[in-house]
C-alpha cells in the first residue's frame, strides 16, 4: 500500500518511513511520528488514514480540533469528558495532526486533554515537528508539562521521521496547494501571466466566517482576495482561515511584506494561514515584496518558521527580471 502510494508520487519510501510503516501496522499502538518538515509524516499518516478500513475515524489538524473542542466544551458547562463524547462517540481512530504545545495555556489544557483522551481507548496517531521532550520548551513552564510528555511516551510509541531529503522540494506543482504560486514582486504583467485580475475597490467586502469580521478585497465563487494587513494584521485566527478555506478554494494574498520586519504576531498569523490553506489543499497565490528564499532569514519568526518554509517551497516562483539578474 505505502509502496505504491509513494512510487505514484515518484520516490520510493526511505528507512525512516519504512519505521514509521511497520509501528503504523501494529492496530494495537497509538503512535507519535515526529521529525523535520517535509520528511513525510502527513502524507504517511494521510496513507494510512485512507487505507483504514472503517467509517469510525478521524483525521483532524490540530487548529480545528482545538477550536472544535473549546465551542464543544462550551455547550457542555466546562465538562471536558461530556464535550469529548461529542466529538468522539463514533470514533476509533484519531489522526492528530501537527501536534505542538508553545503556548502555557494550550500546555495546561492539553495537560487535562492527554489523560481524557488515552482513556478513551481510541488509536491516537499523531505527527509533529517536535520529538515529545521538545514540547512547551519555555523553561519557565516546561517542568510543569513533564508529566504530560510522560504519559506521551508511555502511551505512544515515538517514532523519528528523521531522513535526508525534504519530499516538498519534489513537487509536481500540480493541483491543490502545490497549484499555488510566489509573486515577486507582483507587478501588473506577472498577474496578467496568471490570469489574476486585480480587485475595483467597489468590490470590497466584510465577511463573518466564525462571527468576527474579516475584510476582503472581492468575493468570487470559490476565490478570494485579501490584503495581508487586513488578513494577518489583524486579530484573525485559525478558525477564520479554516471557515472560509471550506467554501473558497483559491485565495489571494497581496502585499505580503518582508516577514522579517512585519512584527511577529502578523508573522504568526501567516504562519497558521499557510498550515490552514496547505491542509485543506486551497491554491494560493502570494503577491510579496521579498522572494521565498529569504523569508526564514529573522530572530523574531515563528517557531515553527521551518514548517511553513518547507510548504511554500512546493508553489511556483515567479520572480521580475530585475530580481533574477
Amino acid at each position: 500500500m505505502f509502496d505504491t502510494a509513494a512510487a505514484e508520487l515518484g520516490f520510493a519510501l526511505d528507512d525512516a518511513q519504512r519505521r514509521a510503516v511497520a509501528t503504523l501496522a501494529d492496530v494495537d499502538r497509538n503512535v507519535y511520528l515526529w521529525g523535520p518538515a517535509g520528511r513525510g509524516k502527513s502524507w504517511l499518516m494521510a496513507t494510512y488514514f485512507a487505507a483504514t478500513p472503517t467509517d469510525r475515524k478521524r483525521r483532524v489538524h490540530f487548529h480545528e480540533f482545538f477550536r472544535d473542542l473549546h465551542l464543544a466544551i462550551r455547550r457542555h458547562r466546562s465538562n471536558l469528558s461530556a464535550a469529548l463524547d461529542e466529538l468522539l462517540s463514533d470514533v476509533d481512530l484519531l489522526c492528530f495532526d501537527e501536534f505542538h504545545v508553545h503556548d502555557p495555556a494550550d500546555g495546561k489544557f492539553i495537560a487535562r486533554l492527554m489523560p481524557a483522551l488515552l482513556d478513551r481507548h481510541i488509536r491516537v496517531v499523531l505527527t509533529s515537528n517536535y520529538p515529545p521532550r521538545s514540547l512547551l520548551p519555555n523553561p519557565l513552564f516546561h517542568d510543569d508539562f513533564l508529566p504530560t510528555i510522560e504519559l506521551i511516551e508511555r502511551s505512544l510509541t515515538v517514532v523519528e521521521i528523521d531522513g535526508a531529503l525534504d519530499y516538498r522540494t519534489m513537487s509536481r506543482h500540480g493541483d491543490g496547494f502545490a497549484a499555488g504560486w510566489w509573486v515577486t514582486p507582483g507587478t501588473a504583467e506577472q498577474r496578467a501571466r496568471l490570469g489574476l485580475r486585480s480587485p475595483h475597490p467597489d468590490e470590497r467586502k466584510i465577511l463573518t466566517p466564525a462571527g468576527y469580521p474579516v475584510h476582503v478585497r472581492r468575493v468570487a465563487d470559490h476565490s478570494l482576495w485579501f490584503d495581508f494587513g487586513e488578513l494577518c494584521g489583524t486579530s484573525t485566527a485559525p478558525v477564520d482561515y479554516l471557515a472560509l478555506a471550506r467554501r473558497h478554494s483559491e485565495w489571494v494574498i497581496e502585499g505580503v511584506p518582508d516577514l522579517r520586519t512585519a512584527g511577529r504576531e502578523p508573522a504568526q498569523r501567516f504562519a497558521n494561514l499557510v498550515d490552514v490553506l496547505y491542509d485543506r489543499d486551497v491554491t494560493p497565490f502570494f503577491l510579496a515584496a521579498t522572494s521565498v528564499d529569504v523569508v526564514a532569514d529573522g530572530a523574531r519568526l515563528p517557531v515553527d518558521i521551518a514548517r511553513t518554509v518547507s510548504r511554500l517551497g512546493l508553489l511556483g516562483n515567479l520572480r521580475s527580471e530585475r530580481e533574477d539578474h
